[in-house]
């Protein structure tokens, strides 16, 4: 048991690192955008049409908070707003060629990022990494949340 708590405390600080990491996303892959700001471009280019709301839900942000996000990308011709052919009181994002182009990019600089921080790890201990990740994912979706909300 005491194991076991050690064990678990190391992995935490570890894991609060490596996920500082990944939040400072510009630091490590491109200055110019944020990891939310690539999380919205794919979605939006995954979904090829989608209304700021659903996007918000994608990201676990508000919707003020995806409105500003997008503004920054359609400034920057990334995305574009567009009315619903089905309802034109519905305006959806729609990614641009050259958010695709810009997206492409920031992905293959992601996976060189990525490849660097996972050398020297055998396929062995990626494929039981991935497992423990998977399984992870798999318990938030079950456990209830609520100790953690104020």
């Amino acid at each position: 048991m005491e194991q076991e708590f050690i064990l678990i405390e190391e992995l935490e600080t570890s894991a609060r690192r490596v996920m500082r990491k990944f939040v400072t996303y510009s630091k490590h892959v491109d200055r110019r955008f944020s990891g939310s700001q690539v999380s919205a471009l794919q979605s939006v280019e995954a979904s090829g049409m989608l209304k700021v709301s659903r996007l918000a839900e994608h990201l676990s942000l508000s919707s003020s908070a995806v409105t500003l996000l997008c503004d920054k990308l359609i400034r920057q011709g990334y995305l574009r707003r567009e009315r619903s052919v089905d309802d034109r009181r519905v305006v959806c994002l729609v990614i641009t060629q050259h958010g695709r182009e810009i997206l492409q990019e920031l992905l293959d600089k992601e996976k060189e990022v990525v490849t660097r921080w996972l050398s020297g790890i055998s396929i062995e201990e990626l494929q039981q990494f991935n497992n423990v990740l998977r399984q992870i994912r798999e318990n938030i979706k079950k456990k209830p949340t609520d100790a953690f909300r104020a």
